[in-house]
């Protein structure tokens, strides 16, 4: 009888692994290649070549034994996510090759990292150093601002002007990260912002810039710290106007001061900076005019009833 597919096996760390260290590629420390032999509980033959410069694993699966359309498999996985998950059929005598890229699931956080071969009642590790840096990872997919649209939306049941922010995941690495949003009239606006493997997702931030400015401001990706660099995902800066066009462009990362701590920063552009007349008003506003007209109106006016009397 047949065992079946591959993602619901028992995996057993038994069997037999026959290691051989291959030399380095000259001029790269992210350890030597090595090669491994295991076999499956049924007899199938696995030479496994994990190589840490080109970041691949290559796998030749070969059927010496006297059975047919034998079933097997193996699961690679990477940092502890999952990068490939193959069910293979051999015929006796029969070999397969295959070659995985191991960049999607290695997690741009860590120095250490493993990749993990299983196949029926047999696994082995690779183990590997690799310092990325997470803000510019290179080859290793990571998450990354997509895009930001500034709108309005409801928030707690009231209408509030809102900046839309678009993640993307494009690794198979989940990261709890979290999203911190300044803008000229915002101090930081702080939420969750985990995004699922290979997946993407847009954030409704709340802002307290009015609706009919011009808005400028910046978010912060990041899973660490927001103070230090350490991880840092992405960066942008973005600056327009309510249901209109919005601007975004990378900047480098900056660690920052966050709201609950003294001596926050706060976000600043020259262009878009409100003029005198709005900071008087404290941001309010009549009919769309700074309120600081009206209480000059009303001064004035007192003035001259004055002098009249």
């Amino acid at each position: 009888m047949k065992r079946g597919l591959i993602s619901s096996m028992t995996i057993l760390a038994v069997g037999i692994v026959i290691t051989t260290s291959l030399p380095a590629t000259a001029g790269v420390s992210e350890g030597p290649t090595e090669k491994r032999t295991i076999v499956d509980s049924d007899g199938v033959v696995f030479n496994v070549t994990f190589s840490g410069p080109d970041s691949r694993v290559q796998i030749e699966a070969k059927n010496p034994t006297k059975w047919d359309d034998e079933l097997t498999g193996y699961i690679i996985r990477v940092d502890g996510q999952r990068v490939q998950n193959q069910d293979i059929r051999l015929d006796q005598g029969e070999q397969r090759t295959d070659t995985v890229n191991i960049t999607p699931g290695i997690n741009v956080n860590e120095d250490n990292h493993t990749v993990t071969f299983y196949t029926y009642g047999n696994s082995t590790q690779f183990n590997f150093t690799r310092e990325i840096d997470s803000t510019d990872s290179g080859d290793v997919p990571t998450l990354y601002i997509a895009d930001v649209e500034l709108t309005t939306g409801t928030v707690k049941g009231k209408e509030s002007t809102v900046a839309n922010v678009t993640l993307v995941n494009p690794s198979k690495q989940l990261y709890s990260t979290k999203l911190m949003v300044h803008t000229v009239g915002t101090d930081g606006s702080l939420y969750p912002a985990s995004v699922r493997a290979e997946s993407s997702r847009t954030i409704t931030v709340e802002l307290l810039d009015d609706r009919d400015d011009e808005i400028a401001g910046e978010a912060r990706l990041y899973s660490g710290n927001l103070t230090t660099e350490e991880g840092a995902m992405d960066q942008v800066e973005f600056a327009g106007e309510v249901d209109s066009e919005t601007d975004v462009w990378n900047t480098s990362y900056d660690p920052v001061k966050p709201t609950w701590m003294g001596d926050n920063y706060q976000y600043h552009n020259a262009s878009y900076s409100p003029g005198l007349d709005e900071k008087l008003s404290g941001g309010q506003k009549i009919e769309g005019i700074p309120a600081v007209y009206f209480v000059a109106v009303l001064i004035v006016g007192w003035i001259a009833v004055r002098k009249i009397r």
